[in-house]
Formats: structure tokens, C-alpha cells, sequence
């Protein structure tokens, strides 16, 4: 037979379990990749790049040293 306590405590637990389950919902952990092909990039394609940006980019490579 359960006491009071015992059922206080266990009360406590599941309401402890349940606030952790929800705090585990994250919603920056909602719609990632959960399965992987080896060897794909599965993630959002690439935005091209403006010509200026491309023209910036060359230019700093240049001050690299860079053809």
C-alpha cells in the first residue's frame, strides 16, 4: 500500500519527467536531417553569388597573393 509521501514523491517525479520531455522539444532541433547518406550533402543548396561579390572576393585573393 502507497503513503502519502510516497505518492507525493512519485507525483513530483512524473511531473519532473514530463517537464524535461518537453524542454527536450526544442525547436531549433525540429526538421533536421535524422538520416545520412554517405557521401550526400543533404542540407539547403547554396545561394549563388553576386558578380560584385565574386569580383570582392577575387580582389582580396589577390592581396593574398593569389593569382
Amino acid at each position: 500500500m502507497r503513503t502519502k509521501t510516497t505518492s507525493s514523491v512519485l507525483l513530483a517525479a512524473a511531473i519532473a519527467g514530463l517537464g524535461l520531455s518537453l524542454a527536450a522539444c526544442d525547436e531549433a532541433e525540429q526538421g533536421r536531417i535524422l538520416r545520412y547518406e554517405k557521401g550526400t550533402y543533404l542540407g539547403q543548396k547554396d545561394t549563388e553569388l553576386s558578380s560584385e561579390a565574386i569580383g570582392v572576393l577575387r580582389s582580396r585573393a589577390s592581396l593574398q597573393g593569389g593569382n
